[in-house]
């Protein structure tokens, strides 16, 4: 039903009073504190399979955000003839007219294209408009982006305080936002609102965390001398410990291990291990490749990390509209997984991280991409029955790594392309056991030209290296045993604070017993790597103090672990050098 206002013809809604930002991330949570602008009556599609439900916008100095309940489950970017219509000069005379606007602007979404009449129509693509819209996978519920500043042919689109615009289903019958003969709607732009964005480093915030790269490199581009330049500035910003590669089909795992020690040549110690299954799916690590086995087309391998394994899945599942192919191979790598828990496959102990990504080309049935968080398998017959994929009995974490500088988290962007920049690329994780400190999607052409030189970077290095975007994780692992809140130790035993925290070179860790028991003190980096035992044997009760020298550590973050009786509990500190 229509919101009424006052008996006028013309729907004028204000904007959120609170400054907010939206993010084009498939997380609706952050509008839900914005009221809705636009609420349709429920079966008016004239049979179409379109039904609008609820509309939200906003906008802040630099970007519109539109928010669409569209009834059913669809894919906004084919399939259908949803358009946005925007009459820009909120004059009914001018431009097209159509149910009581003239609008000059209309897009398309499942044409993928625009029209712009100023007075000659002249056709347009997202990227002419900043236009980005999430899910890429069907949804019944979506959010989009278009940028304030957009020019076509050189005009400015978004030159007044408002709007009138409406969204049809189609051409004709259909539905339509707002009902034909409601009125019009209008919008009138908040200039209170200040984008902000938030402050991404592309450093680790912590030189202990594990840092995962995921990157297509489009069809052996890594390797093409015309591009080298690209790569090497990218790889050395981004200086990743665990790097899957998709899209190399020409060149072996040793030439990329051999690649990438140009670009990041390793100090004394270190080299560049790699894995290679016969696929495009290679992986090169700082740590050794101890398994690895083909998975149609993905690759699974199995890294040594020092005192736990890893277990790393490189997928590429086919593209576009094959979908049956890509939830084939997407259901075989999850069932992969689901028994190498199980003790069949890699057989990997119990907690040992997992991290699946890569280019699964999730544009189609959304499906697929439950499969792959949750562990649904679609074709029991074939691959087994569903499972929970993280060690707690929850869903697997979603990394949804953001382009920096921008309210958005797309992973690939091809200008020349209908269709709009979109999250193809995903970094999925159990988040039981590691912790994901950091996480980003690079796009250079986006980035402050400030941040291009402190990082040694271009503005077009992304878009020239490939229609992909690196995406990046940066992860600490948890210690599983412990619990630093509650604890797990008997309330007649106490483990204090270290002193000093923050520390350099050393500190004092105090626990206090009550009695004789077996203790055991141990000291890990934040990858959850053990680096020293400080005390292990029988103690009698009383005050306890120990000193931890950490001359020969590197500064970050570190936990100490006190384990009596095999219950344990476990405190952070932090080394400052």
């Amino acid at each position: 039903m229509l919101k009424v206002l006052c008996c006028s013809f013309l729907f004028l809604f204000p904007v959120l009073i609170s400054a907010q930002t939206i993010s084009i991330d498939e997380n609706f949570s952050d509008w839900e504190s914005i009221s809705s602008f636009y609420d349709d009556a429920s079966g008016d599609n004239s049979g179409y399979p379109i039904d609008f439900k609820t509309l939200k916008i906003y906008n802040d100095d630099l970007y519109i955000y539109f928010y669409l309940e569209v009834g059913e489950e669809i894919n906004l970017q084919e399939g259908n003839n949803i358009s946005l219509l925007i009459d820009l000069d909120s004059n009914s005379e001018t431009g097209e007219f159509f149910s009581g606007i003239g609008y000059e602007f209309i897009f398309n979404f499942g044409q993928r294209s625009g029209r712009f009449y100023d007075p000659q129509s002249s056709g347009f693509n997202s990227y002419d408009i900043g236009l980005v819209t999430a899910p890429t996978v069907t949804s019944s519920v979506f959010e989009m982006k278009i940028d304030r500043a957009a020019e076509i042919d050189g005009t400015s689109l978004f030159t007044s305080g408002s709007f009138d615009f409406m969204i049809r289903s189609s051409e004709s019958n259909g539905d339509l936002l707002p009902d034909n003969g409601s009125g019009t709607l209008t919008y009138a732009f908040n200039d209170e609102n200040i984008y902000e964005a938030e402050n991404y480093s592309l450093k680790k915030r912590n030189p202990n965390d594990l840092r995962v790269l995921s990157y297509n490199v489009e069809r052996d581009n890594l390797f093409n001398p015309s591009a080298k330049e690209n790569f090497r500035r990218i790889f050395q910003a981004i200086d990743a410990d665990i790097i899957g590669l998709e899209e190399v089909y020409e060149n072996s795992g040793e030439q990329a291990a051999s690649l990438i020690e140009e670009f990041l040549p390793s100090e004394t110690g270190e080299q560049w291990y790699s894995g290679d299954v016969g696929n495009d799916n290679l992986i090169v690590s700082r740590y050794p490749v101890i398994k690895q086995k083909s998975l149609s087309g993905n690759a699974a391998y199995l890294l040594d990390l020092g005192d736990r394994k890893l277990l790393a899945v490189v997928a590429h599942p086919p593209c576009c509209q094959n979908n049956d192919g890509r939830q084939r191979e997407i259901d075989e790598f999850m069932a992969f997984v689901r028994d190498s828990k199980s003790g069949s496959e890699f057989d990997i102990e119990e907690n040992t991280p997992i991290v699946i990504m890569g280019d699964m080309n999730l544009v189609g049935l959304a499906d697929q991409q439950t499969t792959l968080i949750t562990g649904d398998i679609t074709d029991e017959s074939s691959y087994g029955s569903d499972f929970i994929p993280d060690w707690d009995n929850t869903n697997l974490e979603d990394l949804k790594p953001v382009n920096p500088g921008l309210p958005t988290t797309f992973t690939w962007y091809s200008s020349g392309s209908s269709f709009s920049a979109g999250r193809l690329d995903y970094m999925v994780y159990t988040g039981s056991v590691m912790e994901a400190e950091n996480a980003f999607s690079l796009h250079t052409p986006e980035m402050h030209p400030d941040s291009l030189v402190a990082y040694g970077l271009q503005k077009e290095d992304v878009v020239l290296a490939s229609d992909h975007l690196p995406i990046v994780g940066d992860f600490s692992f948890k210690i599983p045993t412990g619990n630093e809140e509650t604890g797990m130790i008997p309330a007649d035993f106490q483990l204090f604070q270290n002193y000093p925290n923050p520390f350099n070179p050393s500190t004092t860790i105090h626990f206090q017993l009550q009695r004789a028991a077996f203790i055991k003190l141990e000291i890990f980096d934040a990858l959850g790597r053990k680096v020293e035992t400080l005390l292990e044997g029988k103690k009698g009760g009383g005050l306890q103090a120990v000193n931890f020298d950490a001359s020969s550590y590197s500064s970050g973050i570190y936990y100490y672990m006190l384990t009596i009786d095999e219950a344990s509990v476990t405190k952070k500190m932090i080394l400052v050098k």
